[in-house]
């Protein structure tokens, strides 16, 4: 098993205690949510104990034998109490599953002792019976968490600590919050949504939050701090970023990451990093073919300055396959100097990336990195936002189109895309460039991958979505840049 289990039960408990309160049933005890849970602590107690909790409960059945039989009388029933005790040493040391039926099979063991001397007339001062009444509550009790225990996020946003904090930053106490909804999904940022009435700020509102230490990847733009300035000067230059208004790395009011405030731009996501919805309308293709043209020939962003590992100005004046070769070798060598989850395979991958490199002479660009339906908005039919800039960089933009390939697979008429992309200002690129970087569209999500969930694993990020990305994400990842090693560059499309 990839993630340890008690790391995994403890997220779930966090995850379902925000769910509780909404479940319909959930105010009375043997209602369907209180169930769930109760078997959610259940299991993260169990967990979490795991073969102490056992040891431990072997312990007091030992403790108790032994106090009932020092009760006794000379007996066969005080000897077989006393032979009890003694057993309970072999099953501590027993694995988990061989543990828990031996330690069951003990409890009938003294169950059948208690009947046989109750029988007798031992057991008439009582004391026996609330001696045992109490070793056996708390052995179960002991498998429930303390009660005591937090799980709530100390560093959550309300609508309310939002609106405290929009009266304070414009000095306006009438502002409002109208609206407030955190949204689900994505592995880097949390995201949320909300409504503002006020004098200085009215409208819909998006804001993208940093999580806390240790949680989100460090290199490109991941951080709000670095990827706020990219999305700003693309903007400037007219180019379909959000409207981001301001990036706060100061908030006592909201403590917590760093975040960035945008409007809210219009339209709804177009599918998944897997691919698309549906298949892609041809004005949508077009669409996107001259987004990216425009994104390729934007004149090089050099008021960014030294903004982060792969944009700094040297490297708006390297050729494409150095630029691409410099990347691609500074995410590997980012993957292995992180902690992270030992995969021979991506490194084998990386080992082909890196001895087969396009050797392109053009001027290098600016690159979103994870140009996919998933962070693309339509409205009425037209792309009106590309969203996310955090892989943002100076490369090859051909990475650019092996990226969208991936994401959008068949859905997407590839020679009518590629030729409006040509039209807008685009270069050409040939089927063996495409095939490597979708290569390497697979590897780099690959290594975002394992790294977060190796986080994860080390109780360093507490988010549940994490706890799906070894099962149904990586070998998806792995297995896709495999597959196009083994097959080979194929025509485009």
């Amino acid at each position: 098993m990839l993630l340890p289990i008690d790391v995994l039960t403890r997220a779930l408990r966090r995850e379902y205690a925000g769910l509780l309160p909404l479940l319909t049933d959930a105010g009375t005890q043997a209602s369907g949510g209180v169930a769930a849970a109760n078997a959610i602590d259940l299991l993260a107690c169990r967990a979490e104990r795991g073969a102490q909790g056992l040891a431990d409960q072997a312990r007091a059945l030992r403790d108790a034998a032994s106090r009932v039989a020092g009760s006794l009388a000379e007996s066969e029933g005080r000897h077989a109490l006393t032979a009890l005790a003694g057993d309970a040493g072999a099953i501590a040391a027993s694995n988990l599953e061989a543990g828990e039926a031996a330690l069951r099979g003990a409890m009938a063991r003294f169950e059948a002792i208690v009947a046989r001397e109750a029988a007798r007339g031992a057991f008439a001062s009582g004391e026996a019976a609330v001696a045992l009444a109490d070793w056996e509550a708390a052995v179960l009790l002991a498998d429930l968490p303390p009660a005591e225990t937090t799980l709530a996020d100390p560093y959550a946003i309300t609508g309310e600590s939002l609106a405290a904090y929009l009266r304070d930053r414009f000095a306006e106490p009438g502002m409002a919050v109208t609206a407030f909804r955190p949204l689900p999904g994505g592995f880097g940022k949390e995201t949320t949504l909300f409504s503002v009435a006020g004098a200085a700020l009215s409208g819909d509102f998006v804001m993208r939050r940093d999580p806390g230490d240790n949680q989100s990847l460090t290199n490109d733009c991941h951080e709000v701090a670095r990827e706020y300035p990219v999305i700003r000067a693309a903007f400037d230059r007219g180019f379909p970023a959000p409207d981001a208004l301001w990036l706060d790395t100061d908030h006592p009011l909201l403590p917590g990451g760093h975040f960035i405030v945008m409007r809210k731009s219009p339209g709804e996501l177009g599918g998944s990093f897997f691919g698309a919805t549906t298949q892609v309308a041809p004005e949508l293709g077009d669409a996107l073919a001259e987004i990216a043209a425009r994104l390729h020939t934007l004149e090089p962003l050099t008021e960014l300055g030294d903004l982060a590992s792969f944009i700094k100005p040297d490297l708006w004046s390297l050729s494409r396959g150095e630029a691409a070769r410099r990347y691609i070798a500074g995410w590997r060598d980012y993957y292995l100097a992180e902690s992270h989850t030992p995969s021979p395979a991506l490194l084998a991958i990386y080992g082909w990336l890196l001895e087969n490199v396009p050797d392109r002479a053009e001027p290098a660009s600016l690159v979103h990195g994870d140009v996919g339906f998933n962070n693309f908005l339509f409205d009425e039919g037209k792309l009106s936002a590309v969203l996310d800039w955090e892989f943002a960089h100076i490369g090859d933009p051909a990475e650019e189109l092996g990226y969208i390939a991936v994401t959008t697979g068949a859905a997407l008429d590839w020679p009518r895309f590629m030729a409006h992309y040509v039209e807008a200002g685009g270069d050409p690129v040939d089927a063996q460039t495409l095939h490597y970087f979708k290569v390497w569209a697979y590897a780099r999500n690959a290594s975002a991958a394992n790294i977060l969930w190796t986080r994860f694993s080390d109780g360093l990020i507490g988010d549940l979505k994490v706890a799906i990305l070894p099962y149904h994400h990586y070998p998806h990842f792995i297995r896709g840049a495999a597959g196009l090693i083994a097959q080979g560059p194929q025509v485009a499309g």
